[in-house]
């Protein structure tokens, strides 16, 4: 069922109930429109019920003073709205201030009428609002017996409505099309346009419009043509996708909870496990109404922990980078709000737009910024903290979505013990400081990337030769670290090259040169275990009774020479531990 059927259906068990009026939670009229056409059409059908339908928003109205902008009746039609004169109803003499209250009066008791729709409450001017919520409570507070209209009432968000009319309505909020809807209007549209394309590159194109409304789908495809051409349906260019993703940047910043993270292909060198699990995960989320047919329940997501520059946001590009899914970025930061129940709110409405765009990664960045020192805060008095986490804990054990969660945090101390519970994240990894073999592979990465492939006949003897000088020197790198240290290294080999006088071919200086630039490098720049081994040696110890699964499990490389590093390594971590408990 689609999601304005979904609505219409709603509303009218409710009204049958017993509920007369009736608050539709929707920004844009075209989320209304279908729904009341359902209405009309289905459930209040004037041919079958002798009942109409009335619209009330504002438009251009002919007065003594000439034409004004201002409130009108129209008559629901299964053609079109036809606008009534006030003088049909009587209304004429109606001053403005009380002209919707009049109206209100006038229709509530009327029995020929089926249900009346108040649009745009937030809208309306707050001088014209003081009279019409007193009839508003005075007509909802009435037992009519169940023979009076129905009233709906339209608001773009429920803290626009006056408090005083809340406990005497039924809230009803807009809905976002599930994928089947968007697929089948992504499949109209491509066949109405004589375009066809392959069935993953549709399912990208689904994936992406998550979010927004079907109404909104044909002006994303039009736009798209006229921007890229023939190129926008292109499967290799994709350049739809690129639209869809600067719309929907459009989309999440009217909030600023969420941010669209768009990614391109991403090459990781190390967390081979993780890597393989996340691959199992993707399998079932591409084949997901099977898997659940045969018992399979949806991935809820992963956590990983994991000291700064071990590639733990990279990872979340990855990610998407292989399910081919949209990023959404949650910053745990951007939840904290000012007043009383603006951070659980913000979380809510976050958690709320993610699941809309479902099929997505949710990447929620350092978590343990939100999160950690709930147990404190609520003897300090801070109940807004536990109020976040007891809600955010309850959306991870039940959440249905396809919405896939990668929350990724420097360290655990201070969260709550309940974060890492079984039914909140299917796994919960580490990364730690890489080892030899996923440090030379990370180099090699970073040293194949464009611009930089030439040189490959020495790539082996740079990575190589900076391990056993990083081994030596007892200096341990991140993945940070590396990449940071081959950009150093060509952005020196290019200054170089351009202030040397002999006519060298740039690759073969490039070539001749890497090893002995890249050592140099890498004596100057300062690495992680100089600057943090401390936070290194804390890190090591909240391991110990974590449970959390290595994302990283690589063979150790055998030759004695470059083993060193390792061994090294661990001894290096093991002396921060001790330094770690002293210090205690």
């Amino acid at each position: 069922m689609h999601a304005a059927e979904e609505i219409a259906k709603e509303i009218y068990q409710v009204y049958v109930s017993g509920r007369q009026g009736i608050v539709l939670e929707m920004e844009h009229k075209q989320e209304l429109e279908p729904v009341i056409k359902i209405l009309q059409e289905k459930y209040f059908n004037d041919r079958k019920t002798g009942r109409a339908g009335l619209d009330i928003h504002y438009g251009m109205k002919e007065g003594s003073r000439g034409a004004d902008f201002a409130p009108a009746v129209y008559q629901i039609t299964k053609i079109c709205l036809r606008k009534t004169e006030d003088v049909e109803f009587h209304l004429d003499t109606a001053a403005k201030d009380s002209y919707l209250p009049a109206v209100l009066e006038r229709f509530m008791l009327d029995k020929t009428i089926g249900f009346l729709v108040l649009n745009h409450y937030h809208l309306i001017e707050s001088k014209y609002k003081t009279k019409l919520l007193l009839a508003l409570l005075q007509i909802l507070r009435t037992d009519s017996g169940g023979h009076a209209p129905l009233l709906i009432i339209s608001v773009d968000k429920r803290e626009h409505l006056p408090q005083e009319l809340m406990p005497y309505v039924h809230l009803i909020q807009g809905r976002k099309p599930g994928t089947s809807e968007i697929q089948e209007e992504t499949s109209r549209l491509l066949a109405l346009k004589g375009l066809s394309v392959g069935k993953n590159f549709e399912r990208e194109i689904v994936s992406y419009l998550q979010g927004f409304h079907c109404y909104e789908i044909e002006y994303l495809f039009q736009r798209a043509q006229l921007q890229y051409g023939e190129e926008a349906f292109d499967e290799e260019k994709k350049r739809i996708l690129e639209l869809i993703g600067s719309e929907k940047v459009k989309l999440l910043e009217k909030d600023r909870l969420l941010e669209w993270k768009m990614v391109k292909n991403v090459e990781i060198a190390n967390m081979d496990v993780l890597k393989k699990y996340l691959q199992e995960s993707g399998t079932i989320m591409g084949s997901l109404d099977d898997a659940m047919e045969k018992g399979v329940e949806v991935p809820k997501g992963i956590l990983i922990m994991g000291l700064p520059g071990t590639g733990k946001s990279l990872f979340a590009q990855y990610a998407a980078s292989v399910l081919k899914l949209p990023l959404i970025r949650l910053e745990m930061g951007r939840m904290m709000g000012g007043h009383v129940g603006d951070s659980e709110r913000n979380l809510r409405s976050a958690q709320k737009q993610a699941e809309e765009m479902a099929p997505c990664i949710l990447w929620i960045d350092e978590i343990e910024k939100g999160f950690s020192g709930a147990d404190e805060k609520k003897r300090d008095g801070g109940d807004y903290l536990q109020r976040m986490t007891g809600g955010f804990l309850t959306w991870l054990q039940e959440k249905k979505s396809s919405c896939y969660i990668i929350a990724t945090a420097n360290s655990i101390e201070g969260m709550p013990p309940e974060f890492f519970r079984q039914g909140r994240f299917d796994r919960c990894f580490y990364t730690a400081m890489p080892a030899e073999t996923e440090v030379r592979n990370i180099i090699k990465v970073h040293l194949r990337k464009p611009g930089r492939a030439h040189t490959e006949p020495v790539i082996k003897e740079a990575a190589d030769s900076v391990i056993q000088l990083a081994a030596a020197q007892r200096r341990f790198m991140t993945g940070a670290d590396a990449g940071a240290l081959v950009s150093n290294t060509f952005r020196r080999l290019y200054l170089n090259y351009s202030s040397q006088t002999e006519c060298t071919d740039k690759e073969e200086y490039d070539r001749s040169n890497l090893v002995s630039v890249m050592k140099k490098e890498f004596e100057e720049m300062k690495v992680f275990s100089e600057t943090n081994g401390v936070q290194i040696g804390r890190y090591a110890k909240s391991l110990e009774n974590s449970g959390f699964i290595n994302a990283s499990l690589s063979e150790q490389n055998v030759e004695p020479a470059i083993r060193r590093y390792d061994d090294r390594l661990q001894y290096f971590v093991a002396q921060m531990q001790e330094k770690t408990e002293h210090l205690k």
